[in-house]
């Protein structure tokens, strides 16, 4: 007996429809959950809804896998380092005689240097050598911290606080991802 075309038809159309549902399940699955779940248990300094928000700022983020979700926030981190580049720029044009020009000047050139890092750490990331995003990312993350050690050191109050906060949940958030890749 002769299978008729409408079967053979129906039987093809559900069979791909099973394969097309079954393949985006799959590869399209959102591991920024997990992910950032992992990250904020493996580290006192990274807070789940910062990282969840932070991915979301990202939609390529919901389809990442480990190594993507490393690229997104390295990628994050350099925008950030940039922007708070800028922001020193626009403090030390506004004011000449400020008595932080000093320690301002020390953190832009602490964020120069990160941004030339972060570089190396994206070039690391789709090599999938990730010892060197590790250690390249570490040298970035440095930036907030030695910046607002410098001006801890003498008593003055930096303008730059949440900016390196921020930046510093951002690169710590990249760093526990290149220990998950």
């Amino acid at each position: 007996m002769k299978p008729s075309t409408f079967s053979l038809l129906s039987f093809t159309f559900t069979y791909l429809l099973f394969l097309f549902i079954f393949s985006h399940g799959v590869n399209g699955a959102d591991i920024t959950e997990p992910t950032c779940n992992k990250a904020a248990k493996s580290s006192p300094n990274i807070k789940y809804h910062y990282c969840m928000s932070s991915f979301k700022s990202n939609p390529e983020s919901r389809n990442a896998n480990v190594q993507q979700l490393g690229i997104i926030s390295t990628e994050l981190a350099k925008s950030k380092a940039n922007s708070i580049s800028t922001s020193i720029k626009s403090l030390l044009e506004k004011n000449k005689n400020r008595a932080d020009n000093k320690y301002l000047q020390d953190c832009l050139e602490m964020y120069t240097s990160a941004v030339s890092d972060l570089e190396k750490v994206l070039e690391a990331f789709i090599a999938r050598d990730y010892f060197k995003a590790n250690i390249r990312m570490s040298a970035a993350m440095d930036a907030s911290t030695n910046c607002e050690d410098g001006f801890k050191e003498t008593g003055l109050v930096s303008p730059l606080t949440k900016m390196n906060d921020s930046y510093f949940q951002t690169t710590a958030i990249a760093l526990t991802i290149t220990n998950m890749a």
